[in-house]
């Protein structure tokens, strides 16, 4: 990988050969943007139902709670589904809570399953735990310069042309790829946003009887 090129970033999802003008982001938000309407709908009913155990949801206030959760979840999935941006860190929070609430969840099932010996609950557990991860993972990528700025458009779509050599390939920890030169890429290779090694072991050890 140039150490030059080892910063300019773009998001999963990216055709390498994706026509001039393309957006790069376009996938990876169509599919944060389905998560956020999931999320969204989720985090109400969840609210709802712990509102609903304490008696706190009864006659015209639990229909109110819900008319106003289920529009403002609906309103920001709409912004973010078009990229404004005001519904960017409202997406954002939508995301973080569902993860809490997932890991609530799987928390809450997995005492119960040591406890009282219920062992099919930890399948929930590992689904809660899972749902947790994933939620949570949309949400961090947030911080991610190229995505903020592929979101808000503010990022030329010709800026990440590719030198000769170069292809772009996913960083199998982020949301992200990078320029790289497949040939010169090894075990001490690193991505610049996440830290994470970008050849696998497997891959190194299987190259490596193969050499050998």
């Amino acid at each position: 990988m140039s150490s030059s090129r080892a910063d300019e970033m773009v998001l999963a999802g990216s055709a390498p050969t994706a026509p001039p003008g393309a957006d790069p982001i376009a996938h990876i938000h169509r599919g944060t943007s389905f998560i956020v309407l999931v999320d969204g709908a989720i985090v109400v009913y969840l609210l709802a139902t712990a509102l609903a155990s304490m008696n706190l949801l009864q006659g015209t206030p639990g229909t109110v709670f819900l008319a106003t959760g289920v529009f403002t979840s609906l309103y920001i999935y709409s912004g973010y589904r078009n990229r404004k941006a005001w519904a960017y860190w409202p997406a954002v929070s939508i995301l973080f809570l569902a993860s809490l609430m997932f890991g609530l969840l799987a928390l809450i099932n997995l005492l119960q399953a040591i406890l009282a010996g219920y062992l099919t609950g930890l399948l929930f557990v590992f689904l809660m735990g899972w749902a947790a991860l994933g939620s949570a993972r949309r949400a961090i990528f947030h911080w991610h310069p190229g995505y903020r700025s592929g979101y808000l458009r503010t990022t030329p779509m010709d800026s990440f042309d590719l030198e000769d050599g170069e292809m772009l390939a996913a960083c199998p920890h982020c949301l992200a790829v990078l320029a790289i030169r497949p040939t010169q890429l090894g075990g001490a290779d690193r991505c610049p946003h996440c830290g994470g090694a970008l050849v696998g072991q497997d891959l190194i050890n299987k190259y490596s009887d193969e050499e050998a």
